[in-house]
């Protein structure tokens, strides 16, 4: 790892000095786990070609030609636990923590003479309906890291990794450079038979099929305290889970 880390110095320092270098996939996503990505998957634009109009990466960077994505683990026992307080605590922790990977990895890619967009791994995003209490980034994240290979979706619609189930919460950047994808992940992750995730659900709100009914999840997945702190609330659709990962963290 340090000689990866001296490397990634080595070319990013000749950028600085006006040299032409270019950074391979390898090397992008060696930089970002050093930056404190645990996953990380690369997915060519050309993949997103079903992406809904105004949430492709084009619309994000007219240029675009590849999405890095990035995903971060949060504690099996934070998921298990019972306090409210530290399960808001870690995905807010986790959401930081992506933000500046993604903006710290952005600002590298630009030093080669390309351009890079990090995308908010959480807020804020601006498409909301009302009526419906439905919101959404300029880009899925969890759909990005299908194709960049990282895993596949559960039936509660979240993101299941190989590494650690459902537990990471993820960030992308959307950049000119041209990188080479990785292979898409073959099997489903998401055990067929299996319907826990949906009779799980206090708000009914998980409908065959993968669709989240987000008026009806929002009732009951944050409360707010007397003290005025919004805290998450809800979590049984990851916790009741059985596809938890191989990583023993």
């Amino acid at each position: 790892m340090e000689n990866i880390e001296k490397h990634v110095g080595f070319i990013l320092s000749e950028c600085n000095k006006g040299g032409q270098i270019t950074l391979t996939a390898d090397l992008m996503k060696e930089l970002a786990r050093l930056k404190g990505g645990d996953i990380i998957g690369i997915a060519p634009v050309d993949r997103f070609e079903m992406a809904p109009q105004g949430f492709h990466p084009e619309d994000i960077l007219a240029d675009a030609r590849s999405v890095i994505v990035i995903g971060k683990y949060f504690p099996l026992g934070v998921l298990l636990g019972r306090s409210k307080a530290a399960m808001t605590n870690a995905i807010e922790t986790v959401f930081s923590a992506l933000d500046r990977c993604a903006y710290e990895l952005s600002c590298d890619i630009e030093k080669t003479g390309e351009r890079a967009v990090p995308v908010p791994a959480d807020r804020p995003y601006i498409s909301w309906d009302i009526d419906r209490q439905h919101g959404c980034g300029d880009l899925s994240q969890k759909h990005a890291a299908v194709l960049a290979g990282l895993g596949s979706l559960g039936k509660n619609s979240l993101l299941l990794t190989p590494e650690f189930g459902n537990r990471v919460n993820l960030v992308s950047v959307v950049t000119t450079m041209a990188l080479q994808g990785d292979p898409l992940l073959e099997r489903d992750l998401c055990i067929q038979e299996c319907n826990l995730c949906i009779r799980s659900c206090p708000a009914k709100a998980i409908r065959k099929g993968g669709k989240v009914v987000q008026k009806e999840c929002r009732r009951y997945h944050s409360i707010t305290t007397p003290r005025g702190f919004t805290h998450f609330a809800c979590w049984e659709c990851r916790k009741i889970c059985p596809a938890r990962g191989n990583l023993k963290c």
